[in-house]
């Protein structure tokens, strides 16, 4: 493997000394490295490399180029024209080793498992108490694990970076050696750390904001490994009824610990608060299980563009994301397509376009914009003098765009996929959902404005149910840890949708044809297009990266 391009000087001292980003991932300077001899001599050294980790974490969601992926889901395309040819590729099911998502989503990857394997590999000799090294080698296994966990969804095979000194000739690991360390790091992960930091005011870094856990804790691991033994149970791995079980283990085992209150989670009653970040406590609900902050509280700042992401060019944004059509049309109605869709738009997104004599803006459907595509609210946000006091979006006022929002926070993991999670794995474990399955899969749909399941569902039946409700209750956010196009790669579902969309057959809404402008040709290779190639970078350098 070509780890030139993950630099140890730049990562850590840009990370822990200044704000400098890292742009030259061809050089690699050893004398910028840290070692204990001079560094992690105190706590404060400690929280100052902890800090490094979640830098990366930061940067790997700054923007869409290293989420990309999701677009390769059924719920998500994009403009095929204009500059976002990126994006289209991988709705069409052939992005290009080259493409900056591509580039992005493997480099922003490593370089946070580079940042994380400094601490892993340094923290047990730094003189400060267990109780630091713990949460501090905590953060490194989580944020470890979470970046091959996205890089084996993203290029299936991946080397597996746990030594600080580079291996350029490192082949791939499989796809189950991937997974079998990412298991390793979150069962170790929740074996040492915490359940609170909102107490630990102290320290330089907020371990906690707004009474929300910042760090990551015992419950937000185990969350995560739910979410990694339902990948495994599924496609490609395909281990079946076990892992299903070994999942809704770790689910359960949240759900028990927010019911006795020793967990923090809830799940807001207002469906439309759940994105909002109109003010900092809505934005740092404890809806979100994890989540990645975008704030000036830490001495540095990327901040994030998903609201102009989301917005369409003609409305002002950047247009990334566009609905699909039959996506929406399938979707439930009820509060939840009400809230996570645009249901109108002020026509032109202009604050001094208000008819003269209602006062009022000109408000257009999805229908009649350029685009003529549904668009998701997700991160959307009115402005400040319009804003309503509960804090949801309100789609019949202007979007405020802003290319660089540094006080909000992306939702990874939210508690109704915890629950939505449990459902689905008990039922495929079990062969028959029980009552606490019934239970979770009906809360989530009682806030959504849905009709409560059916009893007397047979196990796959239940299953299948929930995890269509997962994909409703996710639907557009590429931020998740798992998307839409998550569970359709779990469910090996992925080449229906790519069937489907190499028909092109047209949908009809409000009495409009339509047919998606992304088009899909060529044909489908098991284990290829699904999956990124490898990027050219790396791939030119290196033959074991080369598919």
């Amino acid at each position: 493997m070509n780890i030139r391009h993950i630099v140890y000087g730049c990562l850590m001292g840009a990370a822990l000394i200044s704000s400098v980003s890292c742009k030259d991932f061809l050089v690699e300077d050893p004398k910028g490295q840290f070692t204990t001899a001079n560094f992690l001599n105190s706590v404060e050294e400690v929280d100052m490399a902890v800090c490094a980790i979640y830098s990366r974490v930061r940067w790997s969601q700054c923007s869409t180029d290293p989420v990309g992926m999701a677009w390769q889901g059924d719920d998500i395309t994009t403009n095929p024209g204009s500059n976002k040819g990126k994006y289209a590729n991988i709705d069409a099911f052939r992005p290009v080793n080259t493409d900056a998502t591509v580039t992005a989503a493997w480099q922003m990857r490593y370089a946070l498992i580079k940042a994380c394997n400094y601490v892993i590999n340094y923290i047990d000799e730094a003189p400060v108490e267990q109780k630091e090294k713990d949460i501090a080698k905590g953060q490194g296994l989580y944020w470890r694990a979470y970046s091959h966990f996205l890089l084996v969804r993203e290029f299936g095979p991946v080397p597996v970076v746990t030594d600080l000194q580079p291996d350029y000739d490192q082949e791939p690991a499989s796809i189950e050696a991937v997974y079998d360390r990412i298991v390793k790091d979150l069962t170790e992960a929740i074996r040492i750390l915490p359940t609170d930091y909102r107490n630990s005011t102290q320290y330089t870094n907020p371990r906690s904001m707004y009474d929300a856990n910042i760090y990551i804790t015992r419950q937000a691991a185990q969350a995560t490994l739910c979410a990694v033994y339902m990948a495994m149970a599924g496609y490609p791995l395909n281990k079946g009824a076990e892992y299903y079980g070994y999942a809704a283990e770790q689910a359960k085992a949240v759900i028990d610990g927010v019911k006795s209150g020793e967990y923090e989670y809830e799940l807001l009653e207002n469906i439309g608060q759940v994105y909002s970040f109109a003010t900092p406590e809505l934005n740092y609900n404890n809806e979100t299980v994890v989540g990645i902050n975008f704030t000036d509280a830490f001495s540095w700042s990327e901040p994030s563009s998903f609201a102009l992401s989301y917005l369409f060019e003609s409305l002002g944004g950047w247009g990334d994301a566009w609905g699909e059509y039959k996506f929406w049309q399938d979707y439930p109605e009820g509060k939840r397509k009400e809230t996570f869709y645009f249901q109108k738009f002020v026509e032109g997104n202009d604050r001094n376009e208000k008819d003269p004599q209602t006062g009022k803006y000109n408000l257009i459907d999805w229908w009649e914009t350029t685009e003529c595509h549904p668009m998701f609210t997700i991160y959307s946000i009115n402005y400040e003098d319009e804003r309503s006091a509960d804090g949801v979006f309100d789609c019949t006022k202007p979007v405020f765009g802003n290319d660089g929002i540094s006080s909000m926070r992306s939702r990874v993991i939210r508690y109704a996929e915890v629950l939505l999670w449990y459902a689905e794995s008990q039922a495929r474990a079990d062969g028959t959902p029980n009552d606490l399955a019934y239970e979770c899969i009906n809360r989530v749909r009682n806030r959504a404005g849905c009709d409560p399941i059916p009893a007397g569902l047979s196990g796959e039946e239940f299953a299948e149910a929930a995890m269509k409700e997962h994909g409703w209750e996710v639907a557009g956010n590429f931020c998740g840890l798992v998307t839409r196009r998550s569970d359709m790669l779990r469910m090996n579902l992925l080449k229906d949708s790519f069937d489907y969309r190499k028909r092109n057959p047209t949908v009809v809404i409000e009495g409009i044809e339509m047919k998606e402008p992304v088009t899909i040709t060529g044909n489908w290779t098991v284990g290829e297009t699904e999956y990124f190639p490898y990027p050219s970078n790396d791939s030119s350098l290196d033959p074991n990266l080369r598919k």
